[in-house]
C-alpha cells in the first residue's frame, strides 16, 4: 500500500494515534480492525496471484477476447479478491505490457466495479450476523501452516486461507469497535441532513477510501457504523459514493509509474467512476426511492439498513455500466487521441540522420506497473530485449560502415556492390560513441528492472528470466565485438592495398548478410520450424563462410599477396565477425522463443586451428583461435563467460 505520509510527520502520526488509543480503546478495537481487514487483502492479494504462474497470458487471451468476457472477468475476480483497486492496478499492468487490448481492459474495469458490491452484500448479509472470529481461527492456523509450504500452488492456498481469516477477524473487531461507542459517543448526533451532508460524508468516503487505498474497507466501515446506529441512512449513501470516487486516486497513482497504454485505462477508470458518481448525486432522492421499491418487492424491511445500502451501491453502479457501455467506442477513440501510441514493439526504425547525432537512446516498455506481476514483468521485458535486439542491429550497421537500408531487407546484389563502394566520412561513425549512446543506457535500464523484480517466480519464469538477461548480455557483446572490428576496419578503408580492401569488404558483406537473415524473423514470427530453419542455416553459412575465408588468407599469404601482418589481422577480424555472428544469433534465438522452451539451434562457434605459413621466417604456425563463449572450469566441464555491461 502506498503511503501518503512523508517520513518527516510517521512519528507525530504514530504518536497522535498512540494517544487516542490509550485515550478511547474502543478506537484502538476500531482501527485494529481495519488494520486486520486491510492486510486481509493483501494476502488474498497475493494468495490468488501464486495461482495464476506463467499461464497468464493465455488466460486472459481467452477470457477477455469479447467485451462481456471482459466484463464477466472484471466482476469475477473482483469478487474474489475483494479489490477493485487491485484488478484495476493489474489491469493497467497488462495493458502496458500488451496483454490486453484497451477495449478489454476498460471492460475488466468496468465489470470491477459492479464486482465490488459482492462484498457489501456479503458483509449485509452474513458478516454483521454471525460470529466471524470463531470462524476465522481455524482459517488463520490452516494459513500459516499452508503458506510455509515450499510449494507454490500450496503457498498460495495458504496465503488465501490465512487473507480471509483476517478478513473475517477485520469485520469482527470493527463490529466490536462500533459496538462499543454505544453509550460513549453517538455519532448519529452529527449527522447532516440535505446536500450538504451529501457533499462531507462524500468527501469523507473519498478520504477514507485515499488513506486505506481500498472501497471495500470504507464500505466495511460504513455498515459496521450504520448496524450499530452510529451513521444515518442517508449520509450512508453518500459515503458510499465516495467510497466508489476514491477508487480513482489510487488508478491515477498506478497510471504514474506506466506507460501511455496504461494511463488511457486509468483515465477511462476515473471518467467511468467520476461519470457514475455524478449522475448517483443527481439524482440522489430518485435512487433512494428506487431502493425502498426495489426492497419493498425483495421483502427487506424498512430499517434493514445495510440490506438497503448494499442493494443501493449495486444500484447505482449497474446504473452507470448501462450508461457509459454504449460510448465505449468513443472513450477509445478520444483515448488514443490524448495518449498516443509510441514505437511499435522492435521496431528498426531508420532515420536519414547520422546515428550518433540522434537522441540518447533508453528504455521504452519498461515501466513501475508492470512489476505488479510476474508475467506482465516478464512481458515487458521481453518488449524491451526485442527494442535493445534493433538498436543492435543499428549500431552493428554503422559500426562495420553498413547502409542503413541493409536493415530493411535490400537485396544481396545491391549489398555487394554497395561494401565495395568508398565509404563516405559522413557515413564513418565511432562505434565507442555509439555504444554509450543507444546500447548502454538501455541495458542499464534492463539490468535496473530485473534487480526490482521483488516478485516470486515459478521455475519456469526463473528459466524465462535467465535466458533473457542471457540474450542482453549477449546483444552487448556483439555490440562489443563490433566495436574491436572497427578499429582496424577504420585503418584499411583508405590506406588499405586493393587486396587487404577487398577482403573487409567481404567481412563487412558477410556481416550485412547476418543482419539481413535475422531482419527476416519478424516475417516468420510464431512459426517454429521457419525459424528453426533460419537458424540452422545461419549456423551452416557462417562456418562455411569461416573455413573459406581463412583458406583464402592463407593462399594469398602462400602466394605472397598478403604478409604476415596483413593475414593476423585479417584472421583475427574475421574472429571479431564471427563472434557478432554467435552472440547475434544466441540472442535472437532466445527472443524468438519469446518464453517458450524451444530446442537450442545455435552451437558456439569453434573453428579447427589453422596454420599460416609466413613467406620468410618459418617458426611457430600461426593460429587462428576464435573467442571463447564457454571455458573449461577446474572439473573438466565448460562453463559460460559472464559479460560485464
Amino acid at each position: 500500500m502506498r503511503t501518503f505520509l512523508k517520513p518527516g510527520w510517521l512519528p507525530v502520526a504514530l504518536l497522535v494515534l498512540l494517544i487516542l488509543f490509550f485515550l478511547k480503546i474502543e478506537l484502538a478495537t476500531l482501527a485494529a480492525g481495519v488494520a486486520l481487514f486491510i492486510m486481509g487483502m493483501r494476502h488474498l492479494e497475493d494468495g490468488f496471484r501464486a495461482f495464476t504462474g506463467g499461464a497468464l497470458e493465455r488466460w486472459l487471451s481467452r477470457s477477455t477476447d469479447r467485451l462481456w468476457k471482459s466484463l464477466a472477468f472484471g466482476f469475477t475476480s473482483t469478487a474474489l479478491v475483494q479489490s477493485s483497486s487491485l484488478v484495476t492496478l493489474l489491469s493497467i499492468a497488462f495493458l502496458s505490457a500488451g496483454l490486453i487490448s484497451l477495449m478489454a481492459g476498460i471492460g475488466i474495469v468496468f465489470g470491477s466495479n459492479l464486482g465490488t458490491t459482492t462484498g457489501a452484500w456479503l458483509i449485509a448479509l452474513v458478516g454483521l450476523k454471525v460470529d466471524l472470529a470463531s470462524v476465522a481461527m481455524p482459517l488463520l492456523v490452516f494459513g500459516v501452516m499452508l503458506g510455509r509450504r515450499a510449494e507454490a500452488h500450496w503457498k498460495g492456498i495458504g496465503q488465501v486461507l490465512l487473507g480471509i481469516g483476517l478478513l473475517f477477524f477485520g469485520i469482527d473487531l470493527m463490529k466490536a469497535g462500533f459496538a462499543s461507542f454505544e453509550g460513549v459517543l453517538n455519532l448519529d448526533s452529527y449527522a447532516f441532513s440535505g446536500w450538504l451532508g451529501v457533499i462531507i460524508y462524500v468527501l469523507l468516503g473519498l478520504l477514507a477510501t485515499v488513506l486505506m487505498q481500498s472501497s471495500h474497507a470504507t464500505l466495511m466501515i460504513t455498515l459496521a457504523a450504520l448496524a450499530s446506529g452510529q451513521l444515518a441512512y442517508d449520509n450512508a449513501l453518500a459515503m458510499a459514493i465516495g467510497a466508489n470516487l476514491g477508487t480513482t486516486v489510487t488508478a491515477l497513482i498506478g497510471a504514474l509509474g506506466s506507460n501511455n497504454a496504461g494511463r488511457r485505462l486509468a483515465a477511462a477508470h476515473i471518467l467511468f467512476n467520476g461519470v457514475t458518481a455524478a449522475i448517483a448525486l443527481l439524482i440522489l432522492p430518485l435512487l433512494a426511492r428506487s431502493v425502498d421499491s426495489i426492497a419493498y418487492v425483495l421483502g427487506i424491511a424498512d430499517d434493514a439498513y445495510t440490506l438497503k445500502l448494499a442493494l443501493f451501491h449495486t444500484l447505482f453502479n449497474l446504473l452507470g455500466l448501462v450508461i457509459m457501455l454504449p460510448f465505449i467506442p468513443v472513450m477509445i477513440k478520444m483515448l488514443m487521441r490524448w495518449f498516443p501510441e509510441g514505437v511499435p514493439v522492435g521496431s528498426t526504425e531508420i532515420k536519414p540522420s547520422v546515428l550518433s547525432n540522434q537522441p540518447r537512446a533508453r528504455a521504452l516498455y519498461l515501466n513501475d506497473s508492470a512489476l505488479m506481476h510476474a508475467d506482465t514483468a516478464l512481458k515487458v521485458l521481453d518488449q524491451e530485449l526485442l527494442h535493445l535486439a534493433a538498436l543492435t542491429r543499428q549500431v552493428i550497421a554503422a559500426s562495420t560502415y553498413l547502409p542503413p537500408a541493409v536493415l530493411l531487407g535490400m537485396p544481396r546484389r545491391q549489398l555487394h556492390e554497395a561494401v565495395r563502394a568508398p565509404v563516405a566520412a559522413a557515413q564513418r561513425e565511432n562505434a565507442d560513441v555509439l555504444y554509450e549512446r543507444h546500447i548502454k543506457g538501455v541495458y542499464s535500464d534492463i539490468v535496473d528492472f530485473i534487480s526490482r523484480m521483488d516478485i516470486s517466480l515459478l521455475p519456469e519464469q526463473q528459466q524465462v528470466l535467465m535466458e533473457h538477461n542471457l540474450a542482453g548480455r549477449d546483444l552487448v557483446e556483439a555490440v562489443k565485438a563490433a566495436k574491436h572490428l572497427q578499429k582496424n576496419l577504420r585503418k584499411q578503408l583508405d590506406d588499405a592495398p586493393p587486396v587487404v580492401y577487398a577482403a573487409y569488404a567481404v567481412l563487412r558483406e558477410q556481416c550485412g548478410l547476418a543482419l539481413l537473415a535475422l531482419g527476416r524473423l519478424e516475417d516468420i514470427q510464431g512459426d517454429a520450424a521457419a525459424q528453426a530453419e533460419l537458424f540452422y542455416e545461419y549456423e551452416k553459412d557462417g562456418k562455411l563462410f569461416s573455413a573459406e575465408f581463412q583458406k583464402g588468407v592463407q593462399l594469398q599469404l602462400r602466394n605472397r599477396e598478403l604478409d604476415g601482418w596483413q593475414a593476423t589481422s585479417l584472421l583475427n577480424d574475421m574472429h571479431y565477425l564471427m563472434d557478432i555472428r554467435r552472440h547475434l544469433a544466441m540472442a535472437h534465438t532466445a527472443l524468438a522463443a519469446r518464453g517458450e522452451v524451444v530446442e537450442q539451434v545455435i552451437v558456439p562457434y569453434e573453428p579447427e586451428p589453422v596454420e599460416v605459413e609466413q613467406p620468410q621466417k618459418r617458426e611457430r604456425p600461426i593460429k587462428a583461435k576464435a573467442k571463447p563463449l564457454t571455458r573449461k572450469n577446474r572439473k573438466g566441464g565448460r562453463e559460460r563467460i559472464e559479460p560485464s555491461l
